[in-house]
């Protein structure tokens, strides 16, 4: 495909604003209307623009977040130090998303280790149990 079957080149400049809109809300039709371009070289420009995005790895992108909420947290302290309600939701909102960035996940207990150690005595204690129960049903029954 040459330049010329792609259709008008739309400048940099337009292609950021139509982007905008299209993020606020505005569907492709209306994009269009607004610039006086046809929708299909809007979605065009669109679609060219969002390739050239850069888009961070899952990774990065949580370190990026967590950056994020980071700041938001630290803005707010002066609030929850004055004891605003709303400001304390708030934190604790963040600081719950950040527990999720980092790996935490409610009602998640530490798993405990368990040993052979551990599972020979357990299979003492059972051991034990098996043995009373054994003498007491070998024992006669004083009301039988």
């Amino acid at each position: 495909m040459t330049e010329f079957d792609k259709g008008p080149q739309v400048p940099p400049h337009r292609v950021r604003r139509m982007l905008a809109a299209l993020i606020g809300g505005v569907s492709p039709d209306a994009i269009g209307a607004e610039e006086n371009l046809p929708t299909q070289t809007v979605e065009r420009a669109l679609s060219e623009e969002l390739g050239r995005r850069w888009v961070a790895p899952a990774a990065d992108f949580a370190k990026i977040q967590i950056a994020r909420l980071e700041n938001f947290c630290l803005a707010l302290m002066n609030r929850v130090d004055a004891g605003e309600l709303a400001a304390i939701d708030r934190v604790l909102r963040i600081l719950d998303r950040l527990d999720r960035y980092h790996g935490f996940r409610r009602a998640n207990p530490a798993p405990e280790f368990y040993g052979e150690e551990h599972r020979a005595r357990l299979l003492a204690k059972l051991n034990a149990a098996a043995a009373n129960l054994a003498e007491d049903e070998s024992e006669p029954r004083p009301d039988a």
